[in-house]
C-alpha cells in the first residue's frame, strides 16, 4: 500500500506516490556504448500523446513524458523502458532547480494554447497536465530530499527493489545493470549531501525514522555480499559452494560437476577466486545452473563485475550513509514528542501544501482542522458499527472487549507464512469470478500474489501493490507481508486482498494503463486520493458483491475503515496539532483492530510521508458521494458497470476533475 512507488503499503501504492508521470508505481559497461540502439528502443513511446488533437499540446505531452523518464530512470525500468536501465536518479539541488524551470516552462506553454483550439478531451488533458506539473513544482519547492529519512522508500530500499525487476536477458541488459550498480554509491552519497543541507536550514527527519534506517543499513551490511539480492541477480540460478582456505577448485569440480577436469569452467565463472587473499581465508564458488544460457566466460565477467561493485563500492557507501546518519542526523533529529511537521520551521505551511498535493482538493478544502473533525466523526460512526456486528458475531457489544478477543485469540490469526499467502490467492480468485457483474471494462493484465522480500518485511506495512509493466512482460503484483504470521489476522485477509488487487488497485491501475486513447502521462500518473480512495471504496463495494465469507470478515472491513478514519485524526494530530508519536500509536490502537506491530509501523509511515494517509478516506468519500448523486438522478436506470466505467475511463484524475467528469456524464 504505493503510490509508491515501493509503490504504495496497504494501502500505499508503491511507486505511485504520485510524482509526475510515475508508474505506482525502476565488458559490461563499455559494451553498451558501442552497440547500436536496438529496434525495441526506437519510437518506444510513439503513443505518448495518444488522443491529443492539438499539435502544440501533443508536443508538450511527448516532451514532458520523455523528460520524466530520463529524470526517473527507476520508474522507466518498472515501465519496461530499457533506455535508462543503466542510470540512477540525480538528487542534487542543481538538478532539482533545473527541473523546476523546465516544468514551469511546460505549464506556461500549455496555458498559452488558445482555449478555442482545444476539443473537450484536449481541455481535460491540458487541465490534468497542468495540475500534475504544478503539483510537482510544489513538491520541488518543499525540498523533501533535504529533511526526509524514509525507512519505507528511501534510496537503500529503492536500490533493493529495482533489483527485482532489472532485466538481464541480453548482453546489453547486463551491461546496463553493471553501469547502474556502479552508479549506486554516488546516488547514496547524494542522500547524505542533501540531508546535510537540510540540517543547516534547521529541517531534520524524525528520530524514529533515522533509527529505523540505520538499523536497516546495518542489517544490509550484515548480509555477506555473496548472499545479497544485488549479487543474486548475476548468479543465473546457480548456487554457491564453499571453497575452504587453500582449497582445491579441482576437488570442487569433481564433487559438484562430477569431473575434476571441469575446474577450468569453474575458474572462468569465478574470477573472484583468482584473488590470493580470498584463497587464503576461503571463499565461495558459483556452480552454474545446468541450463545457464551464458557461457562460463560470459557468466564469469558478469558475476565478477556485479560482485566487486557491491562488495567494494556499494557496501562502503551503505556504511558511509549509516555512519553519517548516526553521527550527524540522529543527534539533531526530531524527537518522538515532536514528530510532526508543526515542529519544523515553516512546517504548517509545508503540511498544507502536502494536504493539497495528496488529496487533490481545492485549497479551500485543505483545512487540517476540518479534516481532523471529519476523522473523529467517522471513527465514532464506525465504532458503533463494530459494536453491532460484534454483538451479532460474538454476543459482545463492548468495542474494547471485541478488540481484545480478536487480537488475543490465536485462532483469529494465521500460523504459517504459507497460510497467509494461500488466503490471498484464494481471495483474488474469488474476486476475479465476480468482476463482470459490476464492471464493464475488465483489465487484460493479470495479477499475481508475491511475498514481500525478507529485507523489508519487518519494517513495512501489511501489503502493497505494484502495477504491471507497460510492455506487458510483468503482471500486476500484490505483495503480501508474511512476517510473523501469528500477528496477521485472518479476519482482515479478504478485505486486504480486495483493496490491493481486485477490484481495488489492480483493476483501477491496469485499466488506466490500457487506455490507449489518452496520453501516457494520464495512464501512468494521477491523484493519490483517486487511487487510494478507489481502493478503499471497493472494500465496502465487495460486500455488495457478496465477496465476504461472513461477519468475521466484515469486522475486518470495519477495522480497515476505522484505520483509514484514524489516519485523518493522527496525521493531522501530529503534523498540525503537535501530537506525539505515542499519542498517535495509542489512538490508532484504541480505535482499530490492528495488531500493535502494525500500528507502530503505520504511525512511523505517517511521520515519514506527511499528508499521504489523508488521501484514502477523502477519496472514498468522493466516490461514495458521486455514486449517491448518480443513483439519485438516474433512479432505476443506475448501473454499477456504467458508473464504474465512467469514473475509471480517464485515469486517476484529481478529485476536482472527477467531480466535473461525473457531472457532465449525468447532465448528458
Amino acid at each position: 500500500m504505493h503510490a509508491h512507488p515501493r509503490s504504495t503499503p496497504s494501502g500505499s501504492l508503491r511507486n505511485l506516490a504520485p510524482l509526475l508521470f510515475t508508474a505506482s508505481l525502476l565488458g559490461l559497461g563499455a559494451c553498451a556504448a558501442v552497440q547500436a540502439k536496438p529496434v525495441e528502443e526506437l519510437d518506444l513511446w510513439d503513443d505518448s500523446a495518444a488522443g491529443v488533437t492539438d499539435k502544440d499540446l501533443a508536443v508538450l505531452c511527448r516532451n514532458a513524458w520523455e523528460s520524466e523518464l530520463r529524470r526517473r530512470p527507476f520508474e522507466a525500468t518498472y515501465l519496461g523502458d530499457p533506455r535508462y536501465n543503466g542510470d540512477v536518479p540525480d538528487l542534487s539541488r542543481n538538478k532539482r532547480a533545473e527541473r523546476r524551470g523546465q516544468l514551469l516552462g511546460y505549464v506556461r506553454a500549455a496555458n498559452a494554447i488558445p482555449e478555442h483550439r482545444l476539443t473537450s478531451e484536449d481541455l481535460l488533458t491540458r487541465e490534468l497536465f497542468v495540475h500534475e506539473l504544478e503539483r510537482s513544482i510544489a513538491l520541488i519547492d518543499l525540498g523533501l530530499e533535504e529533511w526526509s529519512v524514509d525507512p519505507l522508500e528511501g534510496p537503500h530500499m529503492k536500490i533493493l527493489s529495482i533489483a527485482q525487476v532489472q532485466p538481464v536477458r541480453s548482453e546489453r541488459d547486463r551491461a546496463r545493470l553493471v553501469e547502474r550498480w556502479q552508479s549506486f554509491p554516488d546516488y547514496i552519497r547524494q542522500t547524505s549531501t542533501n540531508l546535510r543541507n537540510g540540517k543547516k536550514a534547521g529541517k531534520v527527519a524524525s528520530r524514529t525514522a533515522v533509527r529505523k534506517v540505520i538499523a536497516q543499513l546495518e542489517a544490509l551490511l550484515d548480509v555477506d555480499p555473496f548472499d545479497s539480492p544485488l549479487v543474486e541477480i548475476a548468479m543465473g540460478d546457480g548456487t554457491w559452494v564453499e571453497l575452504p582456505p587453500d582449497g582445491s577448485v579441482a576437488a570442487v569440480a569433481h564433487e559438484e560437476l562430477g569431473d575434476a577436469r571441469r575446474q577450468r569452467e569453474l575458474r572462468l565463472v569465478n574470477l573472484h577466486a583468482q584473488d590470493g587473499e580470498r584463497l587464503l581465508i576461503g571463499t565461495r564458488l558459483l556452480i552454474p545452473a545446468p541450463d545457464d544460457p551464458l557461457s562460463p566466460t560470459e557468466r564469469g565477467k558478469f558475476l565478477y563485475a556485479v560482485l566487486t561493485s557491491v562488495e567494494e563500492e556499494l557496501y562502503p557507501a551503505f556504511a558511509g550513509l549509516r555512519d553519517f546518519l548516526a553521527r550527524e542526523i540522529l543527534t539533531a533529529a526530531r524527537s518522538d514528542a515532536a514528530a510532526g511537521l508543526v515542529n519544523l520551521p515553516g512546517g504548517l505551511t509545508d503540511y498544507r501544501t502536502l494536504i493539497e498535493y495528496h488529496t487533490s482538493l481545492p485549497p479551500i478544502e485543505c483545512d487540517a482542522q476540518a479534516i481532523h473533525d471529519f476523522g473523529l466523526a467517522e471513527v465514532a460512526r464506525i465504532r458503533a458499527e463494530i459494536s453491532v456486528l460484534g454483538g451479532r458475531e460474538f454476543g459482545q457489544t463492548d468495542v474494547a472487549s471485541i478488540q481484545k478477543f480478536l487480537r488475543d485469540s490465536p485462532e483469529m490469526h494465521f500460523q504459517t507464512r504459507e497460510q497467509v499467502e494461500s488466503k490471498a490467492v484464494e481471495a483474488l480468485f474469488a474476486a476475479r469470478a465476480r468482476m463482470s457483474q459490476y464492471f464493464g471494462r475488465i483489465p487484460r493484465a493479470a495479477c499475481e500474489v508475491v511475498r514481500i522480500p525478507s529485507y523489508e518485511e519487518k519494517d513495512t506495512t501489511i501489503a502493497y501493490y505494484r502495477e504491471p509493466s507497460a510492455d506487458g512482460t510483468r503482471p500486476g503484483r500484490y505483495f503480501i507481508n508474511t512476517y510473523r504470521p501469528e500477528t496477521r489476522p485472518r479476519y482482515e485477509a479478504e478485505v486486504l486482498a480486495y483493496h490491493e488487487a481486485i477490484p481495488g488497485h489492480h483493476l483501477q491501475l491496469a485499466i488506466a494503463q490500457e487506455l490507449t486513447d489518452v496520453p501516457l502521462f494520464r495512464r501512468h500518473s494521477g491523484s493519490t486520493a483517486f487511487v487510494e480512495g478507489w481502493a478503499l471504496y471497493t472494500e465496502r463495494l465487495c460486500d455488495e458483491m457478496d465477496l465476504y465469507t461472513g461477519d468475521l470478515d466484515r469486522l475486518g472491513v470495519l477495522s480497515f475503515d476505522a484505520w483509514r478514519a484514524c489516519r485523518l485524526v493522527v496525521d493531522t494530530g501530529m503534523h498540525a496539532f503537535g501530537w506525539t508519536r505515542q499519542q498517535a500509536i495509542d489512538y490508532l490502537y484504541e480505535n482499530t483492530l490492528l495488531a500493535r506491530n502494525n500500528v507502530e509501523n503505520e504511525v512511523d509511515r505517517y511521520i515519514a510521508w506527511p499528508g499521504q494517509a489523508l488521501a484514502y478516506k477523502i477519496g472514498q468519500r468522493e466516490f461514495l458521494t458521486l455514486r449517491d448523486e448518480a443513483q439519485a438522478i438516474l433512479g432505476p436506470a443506475f448501473s454499477y458497470p456504467e458508473f464504474h466505467d465512467r469514473v475509471l475511463e480517464n485515469g486517476a484524475v484529481p478529485l476536482t476533475s472527477l467531480r466535473r467528469v461525473v457531472s457532465r456524464w449525468l447532465a448528458n
